[in-house]
């Protein structure tokens, strides 16, 4: 949480570059996970430019979150060319620089690219949401979309993950855990992108080893064919993006929700419920390649006072919901339901193209104006 004396990372132009850019403030025992189809293991981001923040906020222990031996992954969300990491910002040849905050995190969402002054989850939304996680209720859903993420990583040599929409980063953590029990932590550099400035702030301080920046699903601000291993769970899919960051033979794992995903608390909600629909969402887009669907399914059962509440956070049925309903899953104690998740896995190939530019907003128009991550 920032104090009152904190400021939020900037980017900041060298003595003379005449540049000043404004920018802007995501299953262990019991989960059922299923190949349905595939065939084994496959390896294939202020309104204004701040200043630098105070010697005392970026110290030594503050910068322990992003390890200066990564080789680059972020690229300048201004001109493109590659950021650089010193001890206290990510820089670029043309003398762009981002300051890298307190926990850890940088942010690189330009304020031209927000749809609005504070996007995604606000400050209380992730305290619900991250009481939910703790809680241990996803920790199956979790593990399980390890696992998944595990089965594709290359055999031999270093590998990058990166959850596009991150939220709070539980989703790497659990990776993370994972990884370290197979002695596979040391080869694989996690990183996680988010436009909630505060689901990130989060994510970083919770963990050290990862890289995390505050930006969006689309423009994001990765190097063209850098990523091994993309996750977008229950977030929006940009497949411009993920087919330009994504090397070809790497994987694209899209997670959402199954058809009995949490339907008993739909039923609290609405009227006549509606099952969900199952979405191929890559599948029709040129550069990818379906090879696999994987689902996890577990009863759910939430206990104690404000658990119902917070799971609402999870979803996007908070922004449906009257204040009546949201007062009536306070008052509640108890809820029996079940996650029903299914994640399809893509692999990049040589084939598809670079989007245009009004293809890109329109796209961004549609999807990301629902701001940041949605476990439904």
């Amino acid at each position: 949480m920032r104090g009152p004396g904190d400021r939020e990372p900037g980017v900041r132009p060298s003595c003379g570059s005449g540049t000043r850019v404004a920018f802007g403030g995501r299953a262990g025992a019991g989960a059922v996970l299923v190949t349905v189809k595939g065939h084994g293991r496959h390896h294939a981001d202020m309104p204004a430019a701040s200043r630098r923040t105070s010697a005392g906020a970026h110290g030594k222990d503050a910068m322990h979150s992003i390890t200066p031996a990564v080789p680059p992954v972020f690229r300048c969300p201004v001109c493109a060319e590659p950021l650089e990491r010193d001890d206290r910002t990510f820089g670029c040849v043309n003398a762009h620089r981002f300051d890298i905050a307190r926990e850890g995190y940088v942010n690189l969402l330009l304020a031209q690219h927000r749809h609005s002054k504070d996007p995604g989850y606000s400050k209380e939304m992730i305290a619900g949401r991250r009481d939910f996680f703790d809680a241990g209720h996803y920790q199956k859903l979790a593990d399980g979309v390890a696992e998944t993420i595990a089965s594709y990583l290359p055999a031999d040599g270093p590998g990058v993950v990166v959850d596009a929409g991150c939220g709070e980063g539980y989703y790497l953590r659990r990776l993370r855990h994972l990884l370290a029990d197979r002695s596979r932590e040391e080869q694989t550099l996690l990183c996680g992108m988010d436009i909630s400035k505060h689901g990130v702030r989060v994510a970083a301080k919770r963990d050290p080893k990862g890289l995390y920046a505050v930006a969006g699903t689309y423009r994001m601000p990765v190097l063209t064919d850098q990523v091994d291993i993309l996750l977008t769970h229950f977030s929006p899919v940009s497949a411009a993006d993920f087919r330009r960051v994504v090397k070809p033979g790497g994987i694209v794992l899209v997670g959402g929700p199954a058809e009995g995903h949490l339907y008993a608390f739909k039923e609290l909600l609405y009227d006549t419920p509606a099952k969900h629909e199952v979405s191929d969402l890559l599948g029709t887009e040129p550069g990818f390649e379906l090879i696999g669907t994987h689902s996890i399914r577990y009863p759910l059962s939430l206990h104690g006072p404000g658990q119902v509440a917070n799971l609402l956070l999870m979803t996007p049925f908070y922004w449906s919901v009257g204040d009546e309903t949201r007062a009536k899953l306070a008052a509640m104690d108890h809820l029996d339901t079940e996650v029903d998740v299914i994640v399809h896995a893509y692999r990049r190939t040589t084939t598809g193209q670079e989007p245009n530019e009004a293809g890109r907003e329109a796209a961004e128009e549609q999807g990301e104006g629902m701001g940041g991550v949605e476990d439904w």
